[in-house]
């Protein structure tokens, strides 16, 4: 183990980091930090595999952004690590510092595409139950479109997440739905009170549908409903079929004069 001192302009982030953007808090509160007490805890490096000038921060990306905005140099511990061991020891690392789900979930999904490490590796270190670990990878796999309306994931469980995938599989009425809730889903609503959220959104919008789609008379009674391939009369009136092909030429041609 080397600890170097060295120049934070030349540092990038290396491609599997784990930290989401709105996981950095104050980076300028933290940098007056280190400028008054200086950097306690060095970040961990390696050489970057594509320039040997630059160094990639694989754990303590907070540290590197707060010596960059103080412009004063970065302490790391200098490593030779490969992407697998890079993964485990950021993975290690980070335990401690209460990263949120979603960080978590979307960095595990990056190592399994990047086939650093299989599925069954990557869990062991994880540390956790097949079942959880499935779920942090359902962050991965919830429509874009839901996780930028809820924007901020940092209260998000991974239970939670792959509630979400669950209910977004069931089609556009269900993915609407989640995403007209985004404001609950970011406070942290479990995904038990959060289904039945949904289910309520949905049925509810799916009445009002079938109210608008049926055609009755004062009394309640349905005369016809619309469906996608038109008007269908209901099976339990009477009519002149002539006589509504006249109305409806009258209505037309009436539309017709108007326009």
């Amino acid at each position: 183990m080397e600890i170097v001192t060295v120049d934070a302009k030349k540092c990038v982030r290396w491609r599997l980091a784990d930290r989401s953007p709105f996981e950095f808090g104050d980076i300028h509160a933290l940098a007056q930090d280190i400028l008054e007490n200086g950097q306690i805890e060095p970040v961990l490096l390696r050489k970057s595999p594509h320039n040997e000038d630059q160094f990639e921060i694989i754990a303590g990306s907070r540290r590197w952004r707060a010596c960059l905005e103080a412009d004063i140099p970065l302490k790391g511990i200098l490593q030779d690590l490969s992407d697998a061991e890079a993964a485990i020891a950021q993975i290690k690392e980070n335990q401690h510092l209460g990263l949120c789900d979603y960080s978590k979930g979307i960095t595990y999904a990056k190592v399994l595409k990047e086939q650093t490490m299989t599925h069954a590796q990557l869990a062991e270190v994880v540390g956790c139950s097949r079942a959880k670990f499935e779920n942090f990878l359902s962050f991965e796999k919830v429509p874009t479109t839901i996780w930028k309306a809820v924007d901020n994931l940092s209260r998000v469980s991974s239970r939670t997440a792959a509630a979400i995938y669950a209910l977004s599989k069931n089609g556009p009425d269900y993915e609407e739905a989640l995403i007209l809730l985004a404001d609950e889903i970011r406070k942290g609503t479990g995904c038990n009170t959060l289904e039945k959220m949904v289910l309520a959104l949905v049925t509810n919008n799916s009445q009002k549908d079938d109210l608008k789609s049926k055609i009755t008379l004062p009394d309640g009674t349905l005369i016809a409903t619309w469906t996608k391939n038109g008007l269908q009369f209901s099976k339990k009136i009477s009519f002149d079929q002539n006589e509504i092909s006249n109305l409806l030429i009258q209505y037309f041609q009436k539309m017709r004069s108007t326009s």
